[in-house]
């Protein structure tokens, strides 16, 4: 009788952790990250070793920019899954945006050498690699990542970002293009091809 009550408390305590993650997975589908937070919170003061809570509340301090939490979110995933490459993938784009470029890289060159196909880690390689002063890798890296998928929108973008950054108008306008045949309500790269436009023209205008 004990083992059967116990057994039942069990299962209803997992259901409650399950219902929580539930509650706060649509949080976060809406937007609502602080509370989508709070309510992972909730998760692990149950059950403190949840891959799924830890790995999406580290999502969730992303999305509102607290950077170094996140990847102690990602940290903690990685004790109990160490082999997870899509929070590995998270950990690396956390680290990129938290300025740590050279240690995101060497997450990222473990990810591509496992997974070579890996758009999204090749897409976030090459920022690391721009960064780093490595613009040849950085290019080659994005244009792998578009041959794997040439409807990539992001690759365009970045891609068409660095060729701004060249000074390459005509090479820009074409990938931000790209994305804008994929995509037509893409903002960025409308403002970005605005940008690299307008350039060109007082380029043309000079004596």
């Amino acid at each position: 009788m004990f083992r059967r009550q116990t057994k039942k408390g069990r299962l209803l305590r997992n259901k409650d952790v399950t219902d929580l993650i539930d509650q706060a997975d649509e949080k976060f589908k809406h937007g609502q990250f602080g509370d989508a937070a709070n309510h992972y919170d909730a998760v692990l003061e149950r059950a403190p070793n949840n891959f799924r809570a830890l790995h999406n509340k580290g999502l969730a301090l992303f999305a509102l920019s607290k950077f170094d939490k996140s990847i102690e979110c990602y940290d903690r995933a990685l004790e109990i899954q160490p082999n997870a490459a899509h929070v590995k993938l998270n950990k690396a784009i956390s680290l990129n945006s938290n300025g740590n470029f050279q240690e995101a890289k060497s997450l990222l060159d473990e990810i591509v050498r496992l997974t070579p196909t890996n758009k999204e880690a090749l897409n976030a390689r090459a920022l690391s690699e721009f960064n780093l002063g490595l613009d040849s890798e950085g290019m080659e890296d994005l244009k792998k990542a578009i041959e794997i998928d040439p409807a990539y929108t992001m690759a365009w973008n970045n891609l068409g970002c660095f060729y701004l950054g060249l000074g390459e108008l005509d090479l820009a306008i074409e990938c931000f293009d790209q994305t804008l045949a994929v995509d037509t309500r893409n903002y960025d790269a409308f403002l970005l091809k605005d940008m690299a436009v307008e350039r060109r023209e007082r380029r043309l205008k000079r004596p």
